[in-house]
């Protein structure tokens, strides 16, 4: 009896041995049939995972961006809210603020602000420049002004480290089919490089996009599905039959008599009939039967890339576990926005700051106002702040600070403003104060906003510096006579201004010129 080893077999024989029938079947006719399996749906099925190369990451970001809708609306959404449809400038010096405002609408840094934002959001890192130029008379080789700023595509720029320091920047220019141009090495002062969502050590940031590329993949398959469904609906499989057995009669189609009918339907108008023999007929099939819903698929999808774009779930589908939970979510996406306003305040410091310098405006302070929408009841938050301040609880600094204002220039702006009364006190304790001698008259006018020095002459004034130099808290009973504010030839008091006797007893304690001043205890 042979062995199994000794039984030559061909391909696809069966092997009878001991009993058992063995199918065996040559390796090439597996191998064929694998090759046949592999490649029949490989386009269609192929996994789309997140690349690995970081700028393969930020081109497929962008390219999400400008294909879907429903990421760019999520971007520009987020964008929008962080800084609005436009930047302001004030500043604490009136020149300081019109020569920057100057430089804002020349540099266009409204557009420049927007385009570093959307680069930030999308491909995860922003790169902006800045140009030196000369504006004036200047020594040789110096430069006192920014001509320029440039908003830098990130995927075309590589960076070199060195302990965790970058050392070098060259943007190398991209072109469909090879580069458009030789690398230029971008200076390190002037440039400004910011990520997201990336730690300190890592070198490059992270898109905004990257958490949905699984369900933007999974949201195109459902669309080609969708595709699919339509196009088997609207283009049905339709045979048509000639010929055939009627009764005894059987009726044998010719080659003529196919062709003459198919003319017919080609040309006919499909807005009516056509009248044909009785041994024609048609019958369509693919419009019936169950077909994929793909309607509440794709809801679910879209939901998935919104949350996965930082958006909370509960503003998205309406619902959430609970208050809290949502009311938690909501405070995370406000945050979220002044993490991107942050960004933004850095990329104006970086140009205004070295501005700045260069016109010889180191001590002054700009601020910057974005027309932005706060998702927080920002009327209540006022309320609170501004109650918490009437309490003293809180000091005036504090509450600007919270209102994301600069105290130096809202200080500066109510100097110019002129303010006529000081709305933190009241008039009556003012009053009261100067009557009690608590507080002098030139304090008093300076809380009020007033400044009767202006209306005074040099002698009035002097006459007022001495009358005050002889203000005193001493005890003791004295007559509008001996006060150096009594004008003996109106009988009027220049305190209180009002009509009064030479021998009425004072309001306050003064002692006459050349008298000692007692100190009080």
């Amino acid at each position: 009896m042979k062995t199994d080893t000794e039984i030559p077999p061909s391909r696809g024989d069966e092997v009878e041995n001991s009993g058992v029938t063995v199918i065996v079947v040559d390796p090439e006719i597996m191998g064929t049939a694998a090759n046949i399996a592999s490649g029949v749906f490989s386009s269609e099925y192929e996994i789309q995972g997140i690349p690995s190369d970081w700028k393969e990451r930020a081109r497929k970001a962008w390219e999400m961006y400008t294909e879907e809708p429903i990421v760019s609306n999520t971007i520009n959404t987020w964008r929008t809210f962080a800084i609005g449809d436009q930047v302001k400038i004030t500043a604490d010096d009136e020149d300081v603020r019109t020569e920057a405002q100057a430089l804002f609408n020349v540099l266009n840094l409204n557009r420049f602000i927007k385009d570093m934002i959307l680069q930030l959001l999308v491909k995860g890192e922003c790169i902006g420049y800045k140009r030196y130029g000369s504006n004036g008379e200047t020594s040789k080789g110096e430069h006192n002004d920014i001509v320029r700023v440039v908003c830098i595509n990130p995927t075309s720029v590589d960076f070199e480290f060195e302990g965790g320091e970058m050392i070098k920047a060259v943007q190398k220019p991209e072109a469909e089919g090879g580069s458009a141009g030789d690398e230029i090495d971008l200076p390190l002062d002037q440039l400004i490089h910011r990520k997201w969502n990336a730690p300190q050590f890592s070198p490059r940031g992270n898109s905004m996009v990257t958490p949905a590329f699984e369900s933007i993949e999974l949201l195109r398959d459902y669309r080609r599905a969708q595709r699919a469904i339509a196009k088997r609906w609207t283009t049905p499989l339709r045979f048509i039959l000639v010929g055939g057995k009627y009764g005894d009669k059987v009726i044998m189609p010719t080659q003529k008599m196919i062709s003459t009918i198919r003319d017919q339907i080609n040309k006919m108008d499909l807005k009516s009939g056509l009248v044909v023999p009785f041994y024609v007929r048609a019958e369509t099939y693919g419009t019936e039967g169950q077909v994929l819903n793909t309607e509440d698929k794709v809801k679910e999808v879209k939901e998935d890339i919104i949350v996965a774009l930082g958006v909370a779930k509960s503003l998205v589908t309406g619902d959430g576990p609970n208050f809290a939970t949502a009311s938690i979510a909501f405070q995370k996406m406000v945050i979220m926005l002044k993490e991107i306003k942050q960004v933004a305040r850095e990329i104006l410091d970086w140009i205004f700051d070295d501005w700045m310098e260069m016109k010889g405006y180191s001590g002054k302070k700009i601020q910057y106002i974005f027309s932005d929408v706060d998702l927080t009841n920002e009327i209540d938050v006022k309320k609170l702040l501004i109650e918490l301040y009437d309490r003293n609880l809180i000091s005036k600094n504090t509450i600007q600070t919270k209102m994301d204002l600069i105290p130096d220039v809202e200080k500066s702006n109510q100097a110019k403003e002129g303010t006529l009364v000081d709305m933190s006190w009241d008039i009556k304790d003012i009053v009261s104060l100067v009557q009690m001698g608590v507080m002098s008259v030139q304090t008093a006018q300076e809380m009020l906003g007033l400044d009767g020095s202006k209306e005074m002459s040099r002698v009035q004034k002097q006459e007022k510096t001495d009358a005050e130099a002889m203000y005193a808290t001493s005890s003791g009973d004295r007559l509008c006579d001996e006060c150096a504010f009594f004008e003996t030839d109106e009988n009027l008091c220049q305190v209180s201004c009002e009509e009064r006797r030479f021998d009425q007893m004072v309001c306050r304690q003064f002692v006459a010129a050349g008298e000692a001043v007692e100190q009080p205890e």
